[in-house]
């Protein structure tokens, strides 16, 4: 009998390690995170997915923010960082009404993101459309510094 071994990289045992984790918590326990019954949510946190693409010119970034609105959104440039916070609201139950199920998540987001080139915070753009919150950084070449720029989100 004749085996044969198969070289694989240490870091392909570990790629997906997080996602692998969470999915075998979820199949095994399922998801705990509903309404109890006094009709408090029970809340997860609350961490959108984003999206951080770098081109020659400019930072694109997408942010998935469901269940916000446009007023409770901030972004703020500063120093190379773009903060970026939001909060998800739990609207409360009429006495007539009882939540069964909830799978929304609820709660106060930020996150920091650090950018390696400068940015022009005066070119910079934001928008808030169908749930999702883009942002335009055009990079600049010259060492050109603002204390803090916060974007109008449109």
């Amino acid at each position: 009998m004749r085996f044969s071994i198969i070289k694989r990289e240490p870091s392909y045992f570990f790629e997906n390690i997080h996602e692998d984790l969470n999915r075998f918590l979820k199949d095994t326990f399922g998801d705990v995170d509903y309404i109890d019954k006094t009709n408090a949510p029970i809340l997860k946190a609350f961490r959108p997915a984003i999206e951080v693409k770098e081109k020659k010119d400019e930072y694109r970034i997408k942010v998935e923010l469901p269940n916000v609105d446009k007023d409770d959104i901030d972004v703020e440039l500063k120093d190379n960082l773009l903060s970026i916070k939001a909060e998800s609201k739990f609207e409360e139950c009429k006495e007539e009404e009882n939540i069964r199920t909830s799978e929304f998540r609820y709660g106060k987001f930020q996150r920091i993101i650090p950018l390696e080139r400068e940015i022009d915070p005066d070119s910079a753009k934001s928008e808030f459309k169908n749930g999702v919150l883009y942002i335009n950084l055009p990079k600049i070449h010259e060492d050109k510094k603002e204390d803090i720029k916060k974007l109008k989100i449109d």
